[in-house]
C-alpha cells in the first residue's frame, strides 16, 4: 500500500504568489503516481469553509485515493474556532471523526492538536505566551483563531482524545497523525528572543509521549515548515510541509516544488 504525505499547502497564498493552480498540480501528481492512501497533515488553506470545499473536491476529484486529513492551526482561522472545527469534520475523511483502519495490520489515528507551552523558552509565562506578542509581532492564531477556552485546555481535549484511540488500537501498528509538532528534536531553537518565544505555538510534548508509550510505528506531522524523514526515539518520523512560496520553496516551479516535496511511503 503507498501512502503519499504532504502538509502546509497554503493553497490561497500560494497559488496567488506563484501565480500556479496548486490544487490541479497536485491532482496532476495524485493521478499519475496513484497512492492507496493520500494524508493532509494540515494547513490546506485558511478558514474552514474554504478547507472543506477544496478537500470535498479533491476527494470528488480522486475517487481511486483515500484522502485522510487533520486540521492544521490556519484551518481553523474563524470567530469561533470550535464551530471552524466541526465543520471541517463534514469531509468524511477528517480524522477528528476516528481512526481508520488501512488493513488487518495498519491504522491511522489523528487530529489536527494544539499547543500548550512545553516549547516554550524559560523566562516567559504562560499568560504571555498566550497573549502571543513578542517585539511587536503578534502570532498569527491570536488575531484569527479563537477558542472558548485557553490553548492548554485546548490542548488537553485533543491529548485525551488521542490517547483513547490510542489505546483501543494497541494491537495495531499505529500511523499517527498531527499538524503540531510532538517533540521539541524538531523545534528550532535559534538563540534569538524574537524566534524563540513563538516555539511556545509549535506543538506539544504530550503528544509525542502518546506516540512514545502506545509504541507508534509512524509518526506524520506538519506546521514548522522545515521537512524531516527520520528515526527518533524508534518512531519514523515524518514532517513534510509545501510551505510558502517563494522563501520556503527550492524551485521557482510549483509543479516541480510539489513533485519534489510530496512523501511517498510504503507499507
Amino acid at each position: 500500500m503507498k501512502i503519499a504525505i504532504l502538509s502546509d499547502i497554503h493553497e490561497g497564498v500560494n497559488r496567488k504568489k506563484s501565480g500556479a493552480n496548486i490544487l490541479g498540480l497536485l491532482k496532476e501528481w495524485m493521478i499519475q503516481h496513484a497512492p492507496d492512501v493520500f494524508i493532509i497533515s494540515g494547513d490546506i488553506t485558511a478558514g474552514p469553509e474554504k478547507s472543506l470545499t477544496l478537500l470535498t473536491k479533491l476527494q470528488s476529484e480522486l475517487s481511486n485515493i483515500n484522502i485522510l486529513y487533520v486540521h492544521g492551526n490556519h484551518d481553523l482561522y474563524h470567530s469561533d474556532s470550535t464551530i471552524a472545527y466541526e465543520k471541517l469534520l463534514e469531509f468524511g475523511g477528517n480524522l477528528g471523526n476516528g481512526p481508520v483502519q488501512l488493513n488487518k495490520d495498519w491504522v491511522v489515528i489523528g487530529d489536527g492538536g494544539w499547543y500548550d507551552y512545553t516549547f516554550g523558552i524559560d523566562g516567559y509565562t504562560a499568560e504571555q505566551f498566550s497573549v502571543g506578542s513578542y517585539n511587536g509581532f503578534t502570532w498569527p492564531d491570536k488575531v484569527h483563531a479563537h477558542w472558548q477556552k485557553g490553548d492548554e485546555a485546548v490542548t488537553d481535549r485533543y491529548l485525551k482524545q488521542l490517547e483513547n484511540w490510542l489505546a483501543e488500537h494497541q494491537d495495531k501498528n499505529i500511523i499517527l497523525v498531527t499538524h503540531f509538532v510532538p517533540f521539541t528534536h524538531f523545534v528550532q531553537v535559534k538563540e534569538d528572543p524574537s524566534w524563540d518565544f513563538f516555539n511556545a505555538m509549535m506543538g506539544s510534548a504530550g503528544l509525542g509521549e502518546l506516540a512514545e508509550k502506545y509504541g507508534v510505528k509512524k509518526l506524520v506531522f506538519g506546521h514548522i515548515h522545515t521537512r524531516y524523514h527520520e528515526d527518533y526515539k524508534g518512531i519514523d518520523c515524518i514532517c513534510n510541509p509545501l510551505g510558502y512560496f517563494p522563501h520556503e520553496w527550492s524551485s521557482d516551479s510549483a509543479q516541480e516544488e510539489i513533485k519534489s516535496t510530496i512523501k511517498v511511503i510504503e507499507i
